[in-house]
């Protein structure tokens, strides 16, 4: 005999069935008899299941094309997942802006917002500059309830969502970004690093999309590293994994000063290189060997696929890339892709997009007793 609870756990499975196999249908749906065979369960299951994911807004019948060629007889019902039942929300909150990016359950962006910051501004004024900042995003991205927030932002973050060290932003460490957040947007939140996040997002839909092992890099003001392995964010035990610019011998401290210390601009660097002015392009060649140093050793342990290239000196494009891949190519076993982030600045946002989803799917398409 089937308890009720027993009944209800089977319902949800059920329900998990069938919602995960309409969330990777086509945007044309799947009739009841494809959802049977997609789900192997009992036609007369599936209906129930459809009935009260319906009931929930999260499934709902296609609408026939209008303009479409009439069929003979009455033609099947479709079913699609609902992905403008709700909205996600990813958050980059830097020390020079705060971005924030919303979605609906199939990621697809509603609203990009964004604004500056100061590296000054203390760690409740920047909390509230990125509350502010996502509940604009959120009124101008349409209706649905806000189901999950995913922030990233400089600093280790532990797997409490919880900054335990930070150089870049006096007061950082310490703050708990699930509970400021959450009670400032009234969702649950999930959090990580910066370059981490970038490298997710550069996995899911950058220039690393096609690829399961990749190692990002951020060249800018700092360099910082994010790894993907086997399509999942490498984050360690603390949070930590692939901090390389700790080490002294990475020659990654002090790198981009050292870059523009003649040129006080990354434009006006590389518009000396271009023009073949030698000192500029021995002071490019020793920061591309500064950042061999750093980004080798990673290569040489996670084999991965492609380096790709973020942050503000990766605008300098193959000026970069070249001298890199050339690098990369002396010391490392195989060779390695140098690909440019094709997220720019909003690789970070769109990480923790990815994140708040991952989040939200495994709540949708799992069941817990």
């Amino acid at each position: 005999m089937t308890s009720g609870g027993d009944s209800s756990l089977l319902r949800r499975y059920n329900q998990a069935a069938v919602l995960r196999a309409l969330h990777t249908s086509a945007a044309a749906g799947l009739t009841l008899t494809e959802l049977v065979r997609a789900t192997e369960v009992a036609r007369a299951t599936v209906e129930n299941a459809l009935a009260g994911l319906v009931a929930q807004n999260l499934a709902a019948e296609v609408v026939p094309d209008a303009n479409a060629p009439r069929q003979v007889g009455r033609p099947a019902k479709r079913y699609r997942f609902h992905a403008a039942a709700a909205r996600v929300l990813g958050l980059d909150v830097g020390v020079h802006k705060v971005l924030a990016v919303v979605a609906d359950l199939s990621g697809t962006v509603l609203g990009v917002r964004r604004t500056a910051v100061s590296p000054e501004l203390s760690p409740e004024h920047r909390i509230a500059a990125a509350r502010a900042l996502g509940h604009r995003a959120l009124r101008g991205a349409g209706e649905g309830p806000l189901r999950a927030v995913g922030v990233g932002t400089t600093g280790i973050v532990g797997a409490d969502h919880t900054v335990t060290i930070s150089s870049q932003l006096p007061g950082w460490a310490g703050t708990d970004l699930a509970a400021v957040f959450q009670e400032g947007l009234g969702a649950p939140v999930v959090a990580g690093n910066d370059s981490k996040l970038a490298a997710l997002g550069e996995r899911w839909r950058g220039s690393a999309r096609t690829m399961r092992d990749v190692v990002y890099v951020h060249v800018g003001r700092r360099i910082s590293t994010g790894i993907v392995l086997g399509g999942t964010v490498l984050h360690g035990t603390h949070g930590a994994a692939g901090e390389i610019g700790r080490l002294p011998g990475s020659g990654w401290h002090g790198a981009h000063e050292r870059l523009l210390a003649r040129w006080g601009t990354p434009e006006a660097l590389f518009a000396a290189v271009r023009a073949h002015d030698t000192s500029a392009v021995t002071a490019l060649d020793t920061f591309t060997a500064d950042l061999v140093q750093g980004i080798a050793p990673v290569v040489l342990t996670v084999d991965p696929e492609a380096v790709v290239i973020g942050g503000g000196l990766s605008r300098a494009g193959d000026l970069l890339f070249d001298p890199l891949r050339a690098r990369l190519s002396e010391v490392c076993l195989f060779p390695v892709a140098v690909v440019g982030s094709e997220l720019g600045d909003e690789a970070v946002a769109h990480g923790a997009v990815r994140l708040a989803l991952d989040t939200v799917e495994e709540r949708l398409f799992g069941v817990v007793d």
